[in-house]
């Protein structure tokens, strides 16, 4: 499989997507990556790396579009952006998916005007991985990219859901949970309620109203929520992991030698857990509902977070996830 690469729109730079991609190619033989970007600065990021060079292509790009951009206007002005280029290069059928860090709303109109939607797919979700205390994984779809849904989305986001699942994860049968302020059937804004009537008498195993509490418990599978909750939701965890490793380090500070002893014996349990609840670790989120593979990274991401995001995206165009889902909202009840 051949993934592109938008390599401008991470806050560290083009050298964080060119680093990602090296260790990319080098773990998976059988994949290729085409970078776009300015040339100039990708050659300066390649300068004395070691890598196979028939299978590390370039696309020349101008002017990258920013998150100060507005994103419909960005689209249709900046036609030789990286992130423009790149998504007619794999509208065409040059690659078979892409992944960029540059800006969300941007890349979501890209994909829905230049990618195109599934047939019957009324909009693109963000389906972004967590990872669980019991240690497996929940994707929340939306998690940024569709701020009001309406209840017939929210059901379709949850079939997407449900594929993804099934083919990346291995889940024979994903339990589905609809994001509330309480776990009884009547809590929730109308479309939360609306939704949760389709749900309940579809095919899927949906599970119910999940709180936000559980997010990271593991109890469910796919978790759907409309773009603004699930920002708000995946943002939270995020800021409380990073909140509680540094009350552990203050408190190891102040804790004198006995706390200190403890940090050194307990050190590689530590950087487990860190490593564990990383968002690097799983990559970005994917815009499930669109023609093509596009995977959406963090604009924090590291060289690790461009790594996975590319295996990530060679293993959801290798699985046909794209064919899988068409096929699902077929059988939708």
């Amino acid at each position: 499989m051949k993934v592109l690469v938008d390599c401008h729109g991470a806050d560290a730079g083009v050298q964080v997507a060119v680093d990602g991609a090296l260790s990319a190619i080098a773990e998976r033989n059988s994949l290729s990556v085409v970078l776009c970007g300015r040339r100039a600065d990708i050659e300066k990021c390649l300068e004395g790396k070691t890598y196979d060079k028939s299978r590390l292509s370039v696309i020349e790009a101008g002017e990258p579009i920013t998150n100060d951009d507005s994103p419909a206007l960005a689209i249709r002005r900046k036609k030789d952006s990286s992130m423009v280029l790149g998504l007619r290069a794999l509208a065409a059928g040059e690659a078979d998916a892409m992944v960029s860090a540059g800006n969300t709303g941007s890349l979501l109109v890209g994909t829905q005007v230049i990618v195109k939607l599934i047939e019957g797919v009324t909009r693109a979700t963000l389906a972004s991985v967590v990872s669980t205390v019991n240690g497996s994984h929940t994707i929340i779809a939306d998690s940024g990219a569709n701020v009001d849904c309406r209840p017939d989305m929210l059901e379709e986001f949850a079939i997407m859901g449900d594929v993804y699942m099934r083919n990346i994860f291995g889940v024979e049968r994903p339990k589905i949970g609809l994001l509330s302020n309480g776990a009884e059937e009547e809590k929730g804004p109308s479309a939360v309620k609306e939704a949760h009537a389709l749900l309940k008498d579809g095919n899927l195993n949906f599970v119910g109203n999940v709180e936000a509490r559980d997010v990271l418990t593991g109890v469910v599978d796919v978790l759907v929520t409309d773009g603004f909750a699930g920002n708000v939701a995946i943002k939270a965890c995020e800021g409380m992991g990073k909140a509680m490793f540094s009350l552990i380090k203050e408190g190891i500070m102040q804790g004198g030698l006995k706390a200190k002893i403890g940090y050194l014996l307990l050190k590689n349990v530590f950087r487990g857990v860190k490593k564990r609840v990383s968002a690097d670790e799983v990559g970005g989120g994917v815009f499930l509902g669109a023609n093509k593979i596009v995977i959406k990274t963090h604009g924090s991401s590291s060289a690790v977070s461009f790594e996975k995001s590319i295996l990530n995206a060679d293993a959801l165009a290798e699985k046909n996830v794209v064919g899988q889902i068409a096929e699902g909202l077929k059988n939708r009840a």
